[in-house]
């Protein structure tokens, strides 16, 4: 099989599990690279690049996180054991305290762009009296100088519960909590991104797609990581036509312009990120370090089951019928979400492939 990636041009093609042949397909962008089985609910057009992937990486003393805690927390708010290390996050290590309480440091190795402890923390902040009780509490922000090197980091409160995607609850839990988020995402995107880029460094700025031209080329470079997590899976892709020329299907659709103005957005309110209690109730959104400003289907598209999807539109919108518009931006990035959930392998691939065929009837 050829290769994925050329420059200036994207070439991808499969073959059927049956062994008929597919065409091939072009799309008109660089592939940037995804990690293995990391799509599902990934950010769209992510093309991370780490800007000092060789830097060291130490999990800090027990010491020397309580000393950082202890530093911003609020007078007689005490803390004396760090119960774990959670690395699960990635591009951040979460320290968890007794108190309720967390230490979340940048992993020096995985600094991007995109992501930034600074805009997180002016998020939460901005959020704090709207979501009190369903997003963090920020008690402190900083960068030192330690025995273990720069410590970028943040001290927040540790939200009861635990992710979805560790305790799946029932269809009428489900759509409870899909109600609750739709509820927290509405709150986010009602802040105004002018005002959240102008309490941030330069250097941790909110990302705004301005136009329908910058949010048609962040899909097609989120069509293209696909294209390149494909390629390595082929026997992943069931259907005939192949996924540059869905993509090219899908861009289509998109407006010639959008009257919706650009929103704060989370990024990635999925499965991993979202909590619920042991009786399956919402209890709290996080990690908001991602987050950039475009049109709000853009955090509908994280859950992997398009039933998911649409439940978690139809809360959203609270009965209201959204524009031609609306619908046209919706359909491509769905179309976008079924293909990732199909990439990264997930236990809806056949939903999200049903939910596909569907979609191809209108395109």
């Amino acid at each position: 099989m050829r290769r994925c990636a050329i420059p200036a041009a994207v070439t991808v093609g499969w073959e059927q599990r049956d062994g008929a042949k597919v065409s091939w397909g072009v799309l008109p962008v660089t592939i940037r690279g995804a990690g293995p089985d990391e799509l599902e609910g990934s950010s769209v057009g992510r093309g991370d690049t780490y800007s000092q992937p060789d830097a060291p990486d130490p999990v800090l003393g027990a010491g020397l996180v309580l000393e950082l805690a202890r530093a911003h927390l609020p007078a007689g708010w005490a803390v004396s054991t760090v119960l774990e290390v959670d690395e699960s996050g990635g591009e951040a290590r979460v320290y968890l305290l007794d108190g309720g309480v967390v230490v979340k440091t940048q992993r020096p190795h995985r600094l991007r762009p995109r992501t930034s402890q600074a805009k997180e923390v002016a998020l939460l902040r901005a959020l704090a009296e709207p979501l009190v009780g369903r997003i963090p509490r920020v008690f402190g922000y900083a960068q030192v100088d330690s025995a273990a090197g720069p410590v970028e980091f943040t001290v927040m409160s540790r939200v009861p519960g635990r992710p979805l995607s560790t305790q799946p609850v029932d269809s009428v839990h489900r759509r409870a909590v899909l109600d609750a988020l739709s509820a927290v995402l509405r709150s986010v995107h009602a802040l105004d991104p002018a005002a959240v880029g102008r309490v941030l460094p330069d250097e941790h700025g909110l990302p705004v797609d301005q136009d329908v031209a910058a949010l048609h080329r962040r899909l097609e470079l989120g069509f293209a990581d696909l294209c390149e997590h494909l390629h390595a899976r082929p026997g992943r892709w069931p259907l005939r036509i192949t996924v540059p020329e869905l993509a090219r299907r899908a861009l289509d659709v998109l407006p010639a312009t959008v009257q919706q103005p650009p929103v704060v957005l989370h990024s990635n309110p999925g499965l991993t990120h979202t909590f619920t209690d042991a009786s399956g109730l919402f209890t709290a959104l996080i990690d908001f370090g991602d987050a950039y400003a475009s049109h709000p289907v853009l955090d509908l598209r994280s859950w992997p089951d398009p039933l998911d999807r649409r439940v978690l539109r139809e809360c959203y919108l609270e009965g209201t019928e959204p524009s031609a518009e609306w619908h046209a931006v919706w359909t491509a990035v769905m179309v976008w979400a079924d293909v990732a959930a199909v990439a990264a392998g997930s236990e809806y691939a056949g939903a999200a492939v049903a939910d596909l065929t569907a979609l191809l009837g209108v395109l």
